[in-house]
């Protein structure tokens, strides 16, 4: 019996030893894996920011040109399909001489005429096509581009009061709803613009969005049904999160995976 039970007992530890083998050497590959996949990612990865203009347009006539500043990650999924997650902050503005302010929701005091402005933050992930391979030697290239987004905004004027001490001051106070609508809405950013490659790790973009909305309350206005929407262009620059060496004597001078110790992107 004792001879049988050490029988079973070597077969186990055998198959025992046989787990952990091939546990250790799953785990080995597994590590190798991560890492040549954390090179490939930092290489893959940028990071953007960029400065611009931004204007609504919808119900008012009048329209305010408000500056716009924008930064967020570029990641490569291929050497010409792109991804970007986004953060922008601008604001939107415009008015209407032939509104009465005080019948149409308005809180300033100080004007007779209606306007409105609006603090937006946007929130956009988008996917991009570059036309020309900049990680193989080209210095220009066209791009297009297409996603969805959320942003958040709210209307305002800007009201004057005095202070305990008399001393008159200014605030931005939010306007009443003209409806009942969260200050959270979703869009669909859609875009072009061109990039520069300066040199293998940094690049020069610029860019028009355009952001198709689905409600008309940018403005704190309702006149005929349509829907808001406003667009930007904006000028910036891509950096990218681990450096890659290459385009010695390449057209343009842009890097090349041919030329780094990259993987290969499918």
């Amino acid at each position: 019996m004792y001879k049988k039970n050490n029988k079973y007992s070597r077969r186990f530890r055998g198959q025992l030893q046989r787990i952990i083998l091939a546990l250790s050497t799953i785990l080995v590959l597994s590590s190798l894996c991560s890492a040549l996949m954390a090179q490939s990612t930092t290489q893959r990865m940028g990071f953007e920011i960029s400065g611009g203009a931004m204007r609504y347009g919808g119900s008012m006539p009048a329209v305010d040109t408000k500056a716009a500043v924008s930064f967020g990650l570029h990641y490569e999924l291929t050497d010409q399909i792109h991804l970007q997650l986004t953060y922008t902050a601008s604001e939107a503005g415009g008015g209407d001489s032939a509104l009465i302010n005080s019948a149409h929701m308005g809180n300033d005091t100080r004007s007779n005429t209606y306007y409105f402005r609006s603090n937006i933050n946007e929130f956009t992930l988008t996917g991009s096509y570059d036309f020309f391979n900049l990680n193989d030697g080209y210095k220009f290239t066209p791009f297009v581009l297409a996603g969805g987004g959320m942003y958040n905004f709210k209307p305002y004027q800007v009201v004057e009061y005095a202070n305990a001490k008399g001393a008159l001051r200014k605030e931005n106070q939010a306007m009443k709803q003209v409806e009942p609508f969260s200050n959270w809405q979703v869009n669909v950013p859609v875009g072009v613009g061109l990039k520069w490659a300066f040199s293998p790790n940094t690049q020069l973009k610029l860019e028009g969005k355009y952001r198709l909305l689905f409600n008309p309350y940018l403005d704190n206005y309702v006149a005929d049904g349509s829907n808001d929407h406003y667009y930007s262009i904006s000028l910036g620059f891509i950096f990218r999160l681990s450096k890659i060496s290459g385009g010695n004597g390449r057209h343009g001078g842009g890097a090349s995976r041919k030329d780094c110790n990259c993987p290969p992107v499918y």
